[in-house]
């Protein structure tokens, strides 16, 4: 089989051991790579319950399954481990050059258990694979560490900032701008005394059937680039204003949490939008060979996100794009989770309004913003508090009853109260409140194509406000699991990427005789994997359904009827999630559903 080595690179950091093994062709068949291979990967390698912190917790990155092969939008690549913020796993993807790299170097995977005596990194060239000590970049920010190491060793790093070398629960890994965000992935790295992971690759990456792969690359093109295609409108509206487009219109559906999640509009939400400051668009920046280069740029400073413009902006009561786009690019620097940051000042903010803290940390200010994320960086005063998570805080003030999160993790920028389906997926995600793993809103904000129980290629409209006929959340998730599988970009190319295209792109890369029903079934089984991961884990994610306070005040936004959205609505919507998953009522994959999927060898 080309296009995929079956190698994967083993490194035990306590042992400082490095060596090669061999990956069952099988293997590759049934997870593909991303987060696929890396669940799988994970699994294996921690099947009885483990501390995030601790040797037998590996991390483990994987390129996605189309890394390298120019495919437009599928360099997303990924690590996984388990999540010191959530207790289950941690999953981060990314569109940085790492996967290519790692392509490059001859492996489909890296696998790294143990930690370092001191502060290392670890150095993959054509010439050798090794440790070096560096200790000399303890406390470096990230865009520094990065530069010094690719000056050093050329090729591409990922590293961590201060903040996961101070084991920040929502640290995070960066590499060529773009940051595994969320689940503190960048606190694992931390812990192992790993600050970064340098690729230089030097082997061509070739396809099967180069000749077939030509052809639907160009095809793949022109639905994004040629009018009438597919993912023509997505593609231009995100290379000329990004995601941040979107804050405005979120505060006229009522999705954009504000004051720390109280109201779902803002009085200053067209401000943060890329459409008021275009003028100021100083460069776009996207993912490694990515035409569409989504990531816009505020006055040279960073690529401000919708997400972050919501957990650094409106959800602070901030209506200053310039403010957001310093704290965003502190953030980014120190190794900082932004959502989780920003939620977690904002939740803050709303301790200190309430009377429940010493400390005066008024809503709408940047400056003590970026004061408390530096302090939370260097577990500084309040910072040590801040330093775990948005759910620590809550235990650590005994305001639980305010603390917004599912599983440890704090939600991005929708309301579950104008949208059922999303908040439904927030509890249902694999790695705790997350957007990214159903993408239900374009489905419920206006519809477009998207996959059925079958994994036919349908149109699909669903209403925002109703509670009934959910199980469509379970397919959603099976689908955009392919992407992070494969390495697709989500956000173009959830409009072209069908279960058939993605199918005949695989094929033709990696010589796979995958039909469309096929390729669904991995993302099927992927996702059923990680689930059963958590569970052995974090069993009791099967009865744990915390709602915040937040979530059950009516909604004052105009058109919304004081909705809201209760620990009974979830539980009702869970109902026909599990049915159309094929797991009990608590939420256990039944043995028939296993053996269906090929996960037989599975036990809880």
């Amino acid at each position: 089989m080309s296009g995929a080595w079956n190698k994967v690179l083993r490194i035990d950091l306590r042992k400082e051991k490095i060596w090669e093994e061999e990956l069952d062709s099988d293997i590759i068949e049934k997870y593909l790579g991303g987060n696929g291979l890396g669940i799988k990967l994970l699994y294996d390698e921690t099947d009885e319950k483990v501390e995030a912190f601790s040797d037998e917790n590996p991390l483990v990155f994987v390129p996605g399954a189309l890394n390298g092969s120019q495919v437009p939008m599928t360099e997303k690549c990924g690590f996984y481990s388990k999540s010191p913020l959530t207790g289950i796993m941690a999953e981060g993807i990314f569109g940085a050059s790492l996967g290519e790299q790692l392509k490059k170097a001859g492996y489909d995977a890296l696998v790294i258990k143990g930690r370092a005596e001191e502060l290392s990194s670890i150095i993959i060239t054509e010439d050798e694979v090794k440790m070096e000590r560096t200790t000399e970049l303890e406390g470096i920010g990230i865009d520094k560490s990065e530069k010094v190491l690719k000056e050093r060793y050329g090729g591409t790093a990922a590293v961590i900032g201060p903040a996961g070398e101070n084991l920040v629960k929502y640290a995070i890994i960066g590499c060529d701008g773009r940051q595994v965000g969320r689940t503190g992935l960048g606190a694992v790295m931390g812990w192992k005394k790993l600050k970064g992971i340098v690729i230089d690759g030097w082997k061509d990456i070739e396809p099967v059937d180069s000749e077939s792969l030509k052809k639907l690359k160009s095809k793949a093109f022109a639905e994004f680039t040629k009018e009438g295609g597919a993912g023509k409108q997505s593609y231009d509206a995100y290379s000329s204003h990004g995601t941040v487009k979107f804050t405005g219109m979120g505060s006229e559906l009522g999705i954009l949490p504000t004051h720390y999640w109280e109201k779902g509009e803002f009085d200053e939400a067209e401000k943060l939008s890329s459409y008021y400051w275009e003028d100021d668009i100083s460069d776009s920046w996207g993912c490694n060979r990515c035409p569409c280069r989504c990531g816009q740029v505020y006055k040279d400073i960073v690529d401000v996100e919708y997400e972050t413009s919501f957990s650094l902006g409106s959800n602070l009561d901030i209506g200053d794009i310039e403010e957001v786009a310093k704290t965003n690019y502190l953030c980014d620097d120190l190794g900082l989770d932004t959502i989780e940051g920003g939620n977690v000042v904002g939740f803050l903010m709303k301790l200190s309004e309430e009377g429940e803290l010493d400390e005066k940390i008024p809503f709408g200010d940047g400056k003590i913003t970026r004061d408390i994320l530096r302090k939370a960086t260097f577990r500084d005063d309040i910072g040590d508090v801040a330093a775990e998570g948005v759910k620590g805080v809550g235990e650590k003030y005994k305001r639980e009853d305010l603390a917004v999160h599912v599983n440890g993790l704090s939600p991005p920028a929708y309301d579950p109260r104008a949208l059922k389906g999303m908040g439904l997926g927030f509890y249902t995600s694999t790695r705790g409140a997350c957007h990214l793993r159903s993408d239900c809103d374009g489905i419920e904000l206006g519809g477009g194509k998207s996959v059925n129980d079958k994994g036919e290629w349908v149109d699909m409209s669903e209403d925002r406000n109703s509670l009934e006929g959910k199980g469509y959340v379970a397919w959603r998730e099976n689908y955009i699991t392919l992407h992070d599988t494969i390495g697709s970009c989500k956000l173009t190319g959830r409009s072209v990427y069908s279960p058939e295209f993605m199918s005949e792109i695989v094929n033709a890369h990696l010589g796979t005789d995958l039909t469309a029903e096929d390729i669904y079934k991995a993302g099927e089984r992927i996702y059923n994997l990680e689930r059963i991961y958590n569970l052995k884990q974090k069993p009791d994610i099967k009865t744990e359904i915390h709602v915040p306070k937040q979530f059950k005040t009516p909604s004052e936004v105009e058109g919304l009827d004081g909705a809201v959205f209760t620990e009974e609505q979830v539980k009702k919507m869970l109902k026909d999630y599990h049915k159309a998953r094929g797991w009990n009522d608590e939420g256990v994959p039944k043995e028939d559903k296993l053996k269906e999927l090929g996960l037989d060898f599975v036990s809880l």
